[in-house]
C-alpha cells in the first residue's frame, strides 16, 4: 500500500470516528447495530483496515449520515 492510500484511509476513518461522536453515538452502539466486532470499527477509524463500500453505509446508516459525509475533508 502506498502512502498516499495510508493517508486516505487514515483521512476517512478520522471523519468516521470524528462524525460518529458529533452524532453521539460509541463504538459499541454502532457495533451492535451493524453486526461487526468494535476491534474493527477501531482499526477502519484509525486507518488501519481497509473498507469496503458495503461497510461503510452500514456505519453511515448505523448514524444516520450519508456514505458521502466520510469523504468531506475540511
Amino acid at each position: 500500500m502506498t502512502d498516499a492510500e495510508k493517508e486516505f484511509l487514515y483521512l476517512v476513518g478520522r471523519n468516521i470516528a470524528r462524525l460518529r461522536k458529533k452524532q453521539g453515538y460509541s463504538q459499541l452502539d454502532v457495533c451492535a447495530k451493524i453486526q461487526m466486532e468494535k476491534s474493527n470499527l477501531s482499526s477502519i477509524e484509525n486507518g488501519r483496515q481497509n473498507f469496503t463500500a458495503l461497510t461503510l453505509k452500514k456505519i453511515a446508516d448505523s448514524i444516520d449520515l450519508n456514505v458521502q459525509d466520510f469523504f468531506e475533508f475540511n
